[in-house]
């Protein structure tokens, strides 16, 4: 059984290698963010994960393992599936602080999460 005491979950920002609450993200109102989620299969404990941004905005899914996705439905969560990478497009229309994470409790209990800015 996992447990925040021996499993910790992560969100790497792959450009800073930032891992969960060190990721350090601005946007101002207006932005439109292009983000790359990726699920690795080479983790501890390989499986899905429900990724989900509070707050800051909507976003669609442009394409999933680079196959484009013909719903483009508004969103603020999307399944990021075991192996799979996810593309999206981060509509930022609300300033403040605000958070994404792993809509597991387990997971971002355990770490899987992190604030980020919106100025306006």
């Amino acid at each position: 059984m996992t447990t925040p005491a021996n499993m910790r979950w992560l969100i790497v920002d792959r450009t800073t290698g930032a891992e969960n609450h060190a990721i350090d993200w601005r946007f101002k109102v207006g932005d439109q963010v292009k983000l790359r989620l990726v699920n690795e299969m080479d983790s501890d404990h390989p499986m899905h994960h429900p990724f989900h941004v509070h707050g800051a905005g909507r976003f669609l899914v442009l394409s999933r393992n680079d196959v484009p996705e013909s719903n483009l439905v508004w969103k603020d969560t999307v399944l990021v599936r075991t192996g799979e990478t996810v593309d999206i497009l981060l509509d930022v229309s609300n300033p403040g602080v605000w958070m994404a994470h792993c809509h597991i409790a387990e997971h971002h209990e355990s770490g899987m999460m992190f604030s980020f800015n919106v100025d306006p």
